[in-house]
C-alpha cells in the first residue's frame, strides 16, 4: 500500500498542475486566435494592395491601347500624307518637265492666227459674244495638242497708265480663267496686260478707242509641244 503521506503528496501536485495545464491551453488558444486575427489582417491587407494594384495595372493597360491606337492613326494619316505628297511631287515634276519643254522651244514657235476680244469701257468681264469666240478658239486647241497661246491685254488711253496697266491684266485673267475652265492646260498659255501700249486705233475717236480695249489672243504651233 502507498503511504498516507505520500497520497497526500501525489494529491496535492495534482491539485496545483490542474490549474496551470488549464491556464496553458488558455494561454496557447488566446495566442492562436491573436496570429490568426493579425495573419487574416495581413491577409486583408496583401488582398486590398493586390486589388489596387490590378486596378493600376489595368488603367496602365488601358491607356497604352489608348496610345497604340493613337500611334496607329498618326502612322495612318502619316502614310497617307506620303502618298499624297508623292501624287503632288510627280504633278509637279510633270509640269515642271513641260514648262521646261514648252520655254527651251519659245523661239521656235509659228504664229497661226491671232484673234481679238473687245471689252467695254472700264470692263474686264467676258460678254455672251467673247465667250461665244472662246469657246471656238478652245474647241480648236482641244483638237490640236501643239497649239499654245499668247493672251495680250491692252485699254484705250482713257485714265492713268498705272490703272490701265492693271485693267489691261484683269481682262488677260479672265481670258485664262475661261479657258482654264473649259480644260485647257494652264502651261499651253502665257499672258501679260500692257496697258495702252500699241494701240490698234487712233484713241481720239470713240470708235477708235473701242478697238483699243482689247485682248488678242495669239495662236502659234511647235513641233515639239506635246
Amino acid at each position: 500500500m502507498i503511504p498516507q503521506r505520500f497520497s497526500v503528496v501525489l494529491a496535492l501536485t495534482g491539485a496545483l498542475l490542474l490549474p496551470v495545464g488549464c491556464a496553458t491551453k488558455s494561454f496557447v488558444r488566446e495566442e492562436v486566435q491573436h496570429s490568426e486575427g493579425k495573419v487574416g489582417q495581413q491577409l486583408a491587407q496583401q488582398q486590398e494592395s493586390l486589388g489596387r494594384e490590378a486596378a493600376r495595372v489595368g488603367t496602365l493597360e488601358a491607356t497604352l491601347s489608348q496610345e497604340h491606337e493613337r500611334v496607329s492613326q498618326v502612322a495612318a494619316q502619316t502614310e497617307q500624307a506620303a502618298q499624297t505628297a508623292g501624287q503632288a511631287l510627280a504633278k509637279a515634276e510633270q509640269t515642271d518637265s513641260r514648262l521646261v519643254r514648252l520655254w527651251s522651244n519659245r523661239n521656235r514657235r509659228e504664229l497661226v492666227e491671232t484673234v481679238v476680244l473687245t471689252f467695254s469701257f472700264n470692263k474686264w468681264e467676258l460678254d455672251d459674244r467673247g465667250e461665244t469666240t472662246l469657246l471656238g478658239i478652245i474647241k480648236e486647241l482641244k483638237e490640236n495638242p501643239t497649239l499654245l497661246v499668247d493672251l495680250e491685254g491692252y485699254t484705250d488711253i482713257s485714265g492713268p497708265t498705272p490703272y490701265n496697266v492693271e485693267l489691261s491684266q484683269r481682262r488677260v485673267e479672265a481670258v485664262r480663267r475661261f479657258l482654264v475652265e473649259k480644260g485647257i492646260d494652264l502651261p499651253r498659255i502665257q499672258s501679260i496686260g500692257l496697258g495702252p501700249a500699241s494701240p490698234l486705233a487712233d484713241n481720239k475717236t470713240l470708235e477708235g478707242r473701242r478697238q483699243n480695249r482689247r485682248v488678242s489672243l495669239k495662236i502659234f504651233t511647235t513641233a515639239t509641244a506635246e
